[in-house]
């Protein structure tokens, strides 16, 4: 018997916010009036991220979640609606791309 897989679906890329994380917690702006998905994807180091309304605040310890190096996922989000990182073992980079 064959195990057959869906098809992903496919987005086309918008706006990407090129972050450097550091020890504070870096914020993105606000995503799109279109934006429902976000890609996201580390450098050589981990990092923390949060998405929520207003301004979130990215932290090591709490309702952060981690994201280990050199990694990419992806994230449903609600328009208008923020991201923030801060570091896991070192500062490196991270680029968030707004999905539609």
């Amino acid at each position: 018997m064959a195990i057959t897989f869906d098809k992903i679906p496919a987005s086309r890329p918008g706006v990407s916010t090129n972050l450097t994380t550091g020890s504070g917690s870096s914020p993105t702006p606000a995503f799109g009036a279109q934006t429902y998905q976000v890609r996201v994807a580390t450098g050589a180091q981990s990092v923390f991220i949060k998405i929520g309304d207003g301004t979130p605040t990215a932290a090591s310890t709490g309702d952060s979640m981690q994201l280990g190096a050199n990694c990419v996922d992806y994230f449903c989000v609600t328009p208008g609606q923020k991201a923030a990182v801060v570091q896991g073992s070192a500062s490196g980079p991270v680029t968030i791309t707004e999905m539609s």
